[in-house]
């Protein structure tokens, strides 16, 4: 969309009815906090209700919480070295069958999702098109009950300009523990080291500790900044 001779993303935030991210310069709204009100403006004519920002830097931060946007969440960003050795899978990781996600997968997959995730951050089939489309390469796997073939939790990896991404993992909450996390996210970091990635990326929310302390166990490292999420608030 292009507002005021700028250009700015519009991107469906599928877990929060009628939300959109806006996706505009943030050395454009930095200057001139006035940017993010007209972009604003803008998305709510095209039908948009609520409206989201992410801020990745401390400045960015004060500016928006100086226009009155409001703290939604946080995110920690790790990244993990593609020159690391693989690390192991536990042997309790088993039970299962790993294989290629497929379209017919769908449901049980977003059931398993809309377990492990809040509301805010839940997919929804538009989601999950999106996330397996990001990047010019993408790994699809889902690990299904041996038993009955049904979907117990999947990892989409991502590749592009030599580094890759860990866009989505869940795995049902009744088989946690044995894991089955690091079964599927040792398979895209194998993926990626066959890529020749530099390094595999990943986000997590501040809140949650175990999934923070299983990537810092696999090699991934935080980075100083993270990712946060303002909302502008509803009148």
């Amino acid at each position: 969309m292009q507002v005021a001779g700028r250009s700015v993303r519009l991107s469906p935030w599928y877990g929060f009815d009628g939300a959109v991210l806006l996706g505009l310069a943030p050395a454009l709204w930095l200057r001139d906090p006035a940017w993010l009100d007209i972009a604003r403006r803008a998305a709510a004519a095209r039908g948009w209700r609520r409206f989201l920002v992410q801020a990745t830097t401390p400045a960015q931060r004060l500016a928006l919480d100086a226009a009155g946007w409001v703290l939604v969440d946080e995110l920690y960003v790790l990244f993990r070295r593609g020159s690391l050795e693989l690390p192991p899978v536990p042997h309790t990781a088993r039970g299962v069958e790993m294989r290629r996600g497929r379209a017919a997968d769908t449901a049980e997959l977003l059931e398993v999702d809309h377990r492990c995730f809040e509301p805010f951050w839940m997919m929804n089939e538009a989601a999950l098109r999106e996330a397996l489309q990001a990047t010019p390469r993408t790994r699809f796997r889902v690990l299904a009950s041996a038993d009955d073939d049904r979907v117990v939790g999947y990892a989409i990896f991502g590749l592009g300009a030599g580094e890759g991404y860990l866009q989505r993992i869940a795995v049902d909450p009744r088989y946690q523990g044995r894991g089955l996390a690091t079964r599927l996210i040792v398979d895209g970091l194998r993926w990626a080291k066959r890529w020749r990635a530099r390094r595999v990326g990943v986000n997590t929310q501040r809140s949650n500790e175990t999934a923070l302390r299983l990537y810092q166990r696999l090699g991934f490292e935080m980075e100083p900044n993270g990712i946060t999420i303002y909302a502008w608030p509803d009148h």
